[in-house]
């Protein structure tokens, strides 16, 4: 229905023409723009039907082959809740009445042509209320279930449609949700950028769209969107099927042109089976999602999410993220202390802070599996934070049983991400009576480049408060000498995939001797992980390193076992 009140459209059922043109030239004085139409017969009325969407029909009461009952039946059948006015000089009043009882709308008689237009006026007034109520439901409707900036599903509307694809699916046998993720980091990177951030949202978005035609689209969160798709064999996952994840990987990795710079987004997929791993919208994308932090963890491509061991591990990591938070607050989390040999004097100098948790269910999970929950929870920052409270006030500590050893502490991406991070750290050191000499932070290699200038500013402000800075990992992704230029280090670690190669490669031998020089022309420390075995620790003396770590000197401790090792004699060097 697209005509207007000013402008109506009108079928009028009646086998005289000369009544038509009657009724029409009456109809025009009152709606000169009107679009009026004649069926003299059932064939023209089922044809001007199917052709028309009349907001109002008259019908003649009394035709030879066609009778107002079956004009009715007829309206119903092809345009129903189309208002009928019954039009006649031959039926009674009564008859008009027992027609309404049926469903016509107004009676008019012949005779009484005055009244015709005021029933077709209220019929059209009835029809703008219509009308107006049913743009107000759409429009509810869409706030309700739909996301305003894509067009896609919100939560509400992916909970509804998910409800009748489980029945309409026998219990979602054959679908598949994918989670789609944008890195949290990329988008906190553009957080200064607005433009930016929304151009990538805008491009994801319609990237999705072009991968995903023919699915229902959700988007669950500003950097969450959310794929059904029907058509899955889980039970036989055939080549095709790892086709096609392979593809959908692919392509939605391709790299974005955002004003002529070519940006390649970082989505983290994942998916999962409706009926299998929940039965809840909530369910199944956390499930989904839980899948794709697996999937990053062990660097698995996404056609490996239709393993039975990824789910599993899903599950633990789920298990892991529902009970983090509370960890951290329960004080089920302790720190561990490996004691860093000075290669100049054999003794101890310094420690480095790692970060164990006993889980009541699972028992101990190491920090490589639950740092990246962290992360992608948004609890690093609380995680961070008691680290380093905690490490400042062991040190303390050990400094006043006699030890004064300085202390190291990891940096993750989302805490060099935050411009106050800095600023928190400095304080939970000097709170703790420590100087912030005492304590060095470490930052993975990849870390660092990945988001260069927040990375050298965060540690800048941390330098110069008097921490010194160590770059952890080296060698193990893509720094240039540029970039160890740009780094406000005091420290180079080199990766243990190098030292435990030292011995068998003399690749491994020529480059880790290559680090030393460099570092030490750099005026950087040289620090080596990884230490073994006695032989290891000799070739890195003869190369000139001038601090190592590794179950050679000593293994991780914890605080009350380190101040029985150190009291034993282990003793510290310089400080």
């Amino acid at each position: 229905m697209n005509s207007t009140a000013q402008s109506p459209c009108i079928l009028i059922v009646d086998d005289s023409e000369d009544d038509f043109v009657l009724i029409a030239r009456q109809l025009h004085k009152t709606w000169p723009t009107a679009s009026l139409f004649h069926a003299a017969d059932k064939a023209a009325l089922v044809d001007a039907l199917q052709q028309h969407d009349a907001d109002v029909v008259i019908c003649d009461y009394s035709m030879p082959e066609l009778t107002h009952d079956h004009a009715a039946d007829l309206l119903e059948q092809y345009r129903p809740g189309t208002p009928l006015i019954l039009l006649s000089g031959l039926a009674t009043e009564a008859h008009g009445i027992a027609a309404m009882h049926a469903g016509v709308r107004d009676y008019v008689e012949k005779s009484k042509p005055e009244r015709l237009v005021p029933a077709i006026r209220r019929e059209l007034d009835t029809l703008r209320l219509r009308r107006e109520k049913h743009l107000l439901e759409q429009a509810h409707r869409r706030a309700v279930y739909f996301d305003a900036s894509s067009g896609f599903l919100n939560r509400e509307g992916l909970l509804k449609a998910l409800s009748g694809l489980m029945v309409n699916h026998a219990q979602g046998q054959d679908l598949c949700l994918f989670s789609i993720q944008l890195s949290r980091h990329q988008m906190r990177g553009m957080e200064l950028d607005p433009r930016a951030r929304r151009n990538m949202l805008d491009r994801v978005v319609g990237r999705v769209r072009e991968v995903f035609p023919n699915d229902i689209l959700c988007r669950w969160s500003d950097t969450t969107l959310v794929v059904v798709s029907n058509g899955f064999d889980w039970a036989h996952p055939d080549n095709a099927l790892l086709e096609r994840l392979s593809t959908v990987e692919t392509q939605l990795n391709r790299p974005f042109l955002i004003e002529n710079i070519s940006l390649r987004p970082r989505m983290r997929l994942g998916l999962a089976r409706p009926g299998r791993d929940g039965a809840h919208a909530a369910e199944l994308v956390t499930h989904a999602q839980a899948v794709a932090g697996v999937l990053e963890l062990r660097a698995f491509e996404l056609f490996r999410a239709v393993e039975s061991e990824v789910h599993s591990l899903a599950k633990r990591r789920r298990t892991i993220e529902l009970g983090l938070a509370k960890g951290i607050e329960n004080h089920q989390l302790v720190l561990n202390f490996q004691p860093i040999e000075d290669l100049k004097t054999g003794q101890v100098c310094g420690l480095e802070a790692l970060v164990r948790w006993t889980h009541p269910e699972l028992g101990l999970i190491m920090p490589g599996e639950f740092i990246q929950v962290a992360e992608d929870t948004g609890l690093i920052e609380a995680l961070g934070d008691w680290v380093i409270r905690s490490a400042a006030r062991h040190v303390k500590a050990f400094h006043t049983a006699g030890h004064p050893l300085w202390c190291s502490v990891n940096c993750s991406v989302g805490q060099l991400m935050n411009p106050d991070f800095p600023a928190k750290a400095v304080a939970s050191i000097r709170d703790s009576g420590l100087d912030t000499h005492w304590i060095e932070f470490e930052v993975t290699e990849s870390a660092a480049i990945d988001h260069m200038d927040n990375t050298v500013a965060a540690l800048n402000q941390l330098r110069a408060a008097g921490c010194s800075i160590a770059m952890d990992d080296f060698g193990t992704g893509y720094a240039s000498l540029n970039y160890l230029r740009l780094l406000p280090m005091n420290v180079l670690k080199i990766d243990k995939s190098f030292v435990s190669d030292l011995l068998d490669s003399p690749s491994s031998r020529k480059i880790v001797q290559a680090v030393i020089d460099l570092a030490h022309a750099l005026s950087l420390v040289v620090h080596a992980e990884g230490i073994e075995t006695a032989e290891q620790r000799q070739a890195l003396v003869d190369m000139g390193c001038d601090r190592l770590q590794g179950y050679l000197f000593s293994k991780p401790l914890g605080a009350d076992a380190l101040l029985c090792w150190l009291n034993k004699g282990a003793g510290p060097g310089p400080a």
